[in-house]
This record gives C-alpha cells, sequence and structure tokens, in this order.
C-alpha cells in the first residue's frame, strides 16, 4: 500500500473530509489529493503534519508500503560499506539489537532513527523512503552520464576497474553494484556518488534553496577545482582539511 492511500483511508477512517485535513495542514485540497492518490510525494515536514492531524506513527507512513525493501536496502548499504552490525550501531548511536529488528523487518524506525541511519551510512534519506523503482534509475544515470562524456562500455570499465559485462548489468538494471564499485564507477566519471541516488526535483530544490551569492561561487572554477578535489573526503578528512584552511588564512602571512 502507498503512502497516499494510507494517509486517504486513515482521514476517512477519522471522518475528517479532505477539505478539513487541508485547512489544518495549510495546504490546498488540490495538494492534499494528488498526495492521496499518490501523484505527488509529500516532504518529511509535511509528513510529521500529516502523522500529527492523523493521529498515525510517521515511520508507518513512511515504510507501511515497502517494509521489506527497506530492510533490504538497509543490508545493502550496511554490507557495502563494510560495516558489520556493531559498526553501524556505534556511528548511528542507535543499539544493535534495533538495528537487527529492522533489518529482519520486524520493527519500523522512527524518523530520527532513520536520519541517523542515513548520516551513518553516508546515502540520501530519500533512498529508504522511495520504493524499489529508485534502483531502475541507477542504470538509466550511469548510462547517461557515460555517454555524455563519449565513452563507451568497455572504455568506461577499464577506467573504473570493473569488467564491462557488469557496467552493461548496471545499465539494464539486471544488477545493482555494492557501494564501493559505484564508488569507483562515479570516480571513473568525474561525478558524485549521490548523482546515482539524487532525483531531478531533489536538485532542482537544493539549487533553489542557495542563496545568489553561493549560486555565484559555484560558477568560480576556482571554488569548482576545491569541490571536486574534496568531494570523496570522509567527514573527518573534509573537518581536517577546514582546520587547515583556517589555520592558513590566519597565518599566512607568516608561512
Amino acid at each position: 500500500m502507498h503512502i497516499g492511500t494510507i494517509i486517504r483511508d486513515y482521514r476517512k477512517e477519522r471522518g475528517l473530509t479532505l477539505t478539513q485535513v487541508a485547512q489544518r495542514l495549510n495546504v490546498s485540497p488540490s495538494y492534499l489529493s494528488s498526495v492521496e492518490r499518490n501523484l505527488k510525494r509529500p516532504t518529511i515536514p509535511m509528513l510529521k503534519k500529516i502523522s500529527e492531524v492523523l493521529n498515525i506513527s510517521v515511520s508507518y507512513l513512511l515504510l507501511e508500503d515497502h517494509p521489506d525493501t527497506f530492510a533490504s536496502k538497509l543490508r545493502f548499504f550496511r554490507e557495502a560499506r563494510g560495516l558489520n552490525l556493531y559498526d553501524l550501531a556505534e556511528i548511528s548511536e542507535i543499539p544493535i539489537a534495533t538495528l537487527e529488528a529492522f533489518e529482519r523487518g520486524l520493527a519500523h524506525p522512527e524518523l530520527e532513527q532513520l536520519e541517523k541511519i542515513a548520516e551513518a551510512l553516508n546515502v540520501p534519506i530519500r533512498y529508504f523512503l522511495d520504493g524499489i523503482d529508485n534502483l531502475t534509475e541507477l542504470g538509466s544515470k550511469l548510462r547517461q552520464a557515460r555517454e555524455k562524456q563519449g565513452l563507451s562500455v568497455t572504455s568506461l570499465a577499464e577506467k573504473a576497474g570493473v569488467s564491462p559485462g557488469l557496467i552493461s548489468q548496471i545499465e539494464n538494471n539486471q544488477t545493482v553494484p555494492l557501494l564501493d564499485t559505484l564508488q569507483r564507477i562515479a570516480n571513473a566519471l568525474g561525478v558524485s556518488i549521490s548523482y546515482f541516488f539524487m532525483r531531478q526535483e531533489d536538485l532542482t530544490h537544493l539549487l533553489s534553496s542557495l542563496s545568489p551569492g553561493v549560486l555565484e561561487a559555484l560558477r568560480d572554477p576556482q571554488v569548482q577545482a576545491v569541490l571536486r578535489a574534496v568531494r570523496d573526503f570522509s567527514s573527518g578528512e573534509l573537518n581536517y582539511i577546514l582546520k587547515y584552511i583556517d589555520f592558513f588564512k590566519h597565518n599566512r602571512r607568516l608561512l
């Protein structure tokens, strides 16, 4: 069952009209209708509001439609990162027994826990919220990036250190690579690994939220060069670089 259908069913069960719920959410009835018909997917803040109005759990709304998919995605990313449950528990600060229950499909995480898991695994939270269809976008995005750079399947495979057959299987949605393999492919293409998981509407929303000054800075070739250099750094490595830059700014006259 999809999120929109769940929202509609609970709204009717509560004896509320579309207009009544829309007024409480401060949105238009047409927007809420689109959500209930699964034409639009609500944002996380909107889901929080809906859960409060209908008095149901956010995690139920998020994961009831694909509980098994969430469990498999969690295990997939954890193993792809080379982490065991103890490692993930330490990084996410979520008890290991709780994580084990999530992976076995015996429990659903609350939104705060889901955010911690996504941050610990360094993946967009949307990846866990979307259905299995999101995986099939990976193949088309890979093909699009490869063809844009004029690379053949064989040449990309050589640059990434993988087999041409694997590239072909990914592009045809016959397999999903491990994260370290996908990272090597992303490096070979000169793109961030998030490119494969970020939807166009996510990117549009992100860019629209940036100030004109930030957008102007992003057009600077020197800024782009720095971003390309640090895009694959871990949070610890990036923090080290930022501290060094701060030290350099305050002491460059002495260097």
